[in-house]
């Protein structure tokens, strides 16, 4: 369990963003489309809506309408069926993610396994998100393939076949699946089904990096800042939170602005340094800025 949420974790809250693909234009766009579209959705057919937009009467009526008028768009059934879990409507919502991911529609798979997964929106079920995320990691998905793999190692919501999970993740991860790598490093960090080895655990948070993981930058940095399994090493933290940032991954630009503002890693000027790395988080920075200084953020003008 602790390694599924982990891997979950890594999956929607830090690199998500950086796999993004390309707008899809040989559909027509719909009321629906412009309101409430996923910008997350490889079969979007225009940019993401913000939300204000999916929180909007406009959107629900639109969403409803069309699906109606087009019942067959696996597309419009993955945007409704988003809106109602949004709008606490678990029941038809799950039905519309459903009707889109029997589809083949991967955003709705990608959903469905993570909302099984973590029990968020819907009921979880171990057995529904392993099942969603092998149909998603058929389709190409770094992220369900991981998840897949992973609960093969843990037994969870299938049998558990410890040899199988472990070489699907190895392959996975000598393909740049950063994924699979980060997951394989929590396993031999903590000794979960093999020998405990924090040298090859160090490896794969390294390959995992390289792949574009921001929540490898973060494990690895932390695990130098505190000493967890290696020697305490303030300056490399401070590198690798440094390289995490630059790389533009939100997530490492609030952790490594949390610690530079609380003296746990070495700069010639953190505070400065911390407000710069809040500025770049954007709205999570403003919060973040009001959690430890009960004050707004001021950042340069751009």
């Amino acid at each position: 369990m602790f390694i599924r949420n982990l891997v979950l974790a890594a999956g929607l809250s830090f690199s998500l963003l950086a796999l993004t693909p390309a707008i899809s234009h040989a559909e027509t766009i719909t009321d629906c489309d412009r309101l409430a579209t996923d910008q997350m959705d490889r079969a979007r057919v225009t940019d993401g809506a913000s939300f204000q937009s999916l929180m909007s009467d406009e959107a629900m009526e639109a969403c409803n309408r069309d699906v109606i008028l087009h019942p067959d768009v696996a597309r419009l059934s993955y945007q409704y069926g988003r809106l109602l879990l949004l709008r606490k409507n678990p029941k038809q919502g799950l039905k519309q993610v459903i009707k889109a991911a029997e589809k083949g529609h991967l955003a709705a798979q990608l959903l469905l396994t993570s909302g099984y997964s973590s029990g968020n929106y819907f009921k979880g079920d171990a057995k529904q998100a392993y099942y969603w995320a092998e149909k998603a990691a058929a389709q190409g998905s770094n992220y369900a393939q991981a998840s897949a793999a992973t609960w093969q190692i843990e037994g969870s919501g299938t049998e558990k076949k410890v040899e199988v999970g472990l070489a699907r993740l190895q392959d996975y991860s000598k393909a740049g699946n950063a994924y699979a790598s980060f997951s394989l490093a929590v396993i031999y960090r903590q000794g979960n089904f093999v020998k405990r080895d924090v040298e090859r655990a160090i490896e794969y948070y390294h390959a995992a990096r390289k792949d574009g993981l921001g929540a490898a930058h973060s494990a690895l940095a932390m695990m130098y800042l505190g000493g967890e399994s290696v020697k305490t090493d303030r300056a490399k933290a401070y590198q690798i939170f440094r390289e995490g940032a630059e790389a533009g991954h939100v997530g490492v630009q609030l952790l490594f602005a949390r610690n530079l503002a609380e003296g746990m890693v070495p700069s010639k000027d953190a505070k400065a340094e911390s407000l710069k790395w809040m500025c770049a988080a954007g709205k999570r920075g403003e919060n973040l800025h009001l959690e430890l200084f009960r004050s707004k953020l001021v950042c340069p003008a751009k």
